[in-house]
């Protein structure tokens, strides 16, 4: 019986690109009302300011970060579609 492979699955990149967008929103959010709540020049302030700050970093990212999951979907399709079936090996 000859293998089939189905059409690449883009449920589960999708599904990761929205968990980091929540997980940034909501992280950065948290982090500006603890650094607003306390006050300035404070431990906690300046450890909420500097992780605010990397969030926004990574944030910065995040189109980059999207871009290079779209280009390994495309590669894994054009991979796919040039392999060839069966077990064999390659023949000189």
């Amino acid at each position: 019986m000859k293998n089939k492979r189905g059409a690449v699955n883009l449920t589960d990149l999708a599904i990761g690109i929205v968990i980091l967008g929540i997980v940034t929103s909501v992280g950065a959010t948290v982090l500006i009302n603890v650094r607003d709540t306390n006050t300035e020049n404070d431990t906690a302030y300046n450890l909420s300011n500097d992780a605010a700050i990397g969030l926004g970093e990574y944030g910065n990212w995040f189109k980059i970060l999207v871009i290079v999951g779209i280009a390994a979907v495309i590669l894994a399709l054009i991979f796919t579609a040039f392999t060839r079936g069966g077990g064999g090996g390659v023949t000189y």
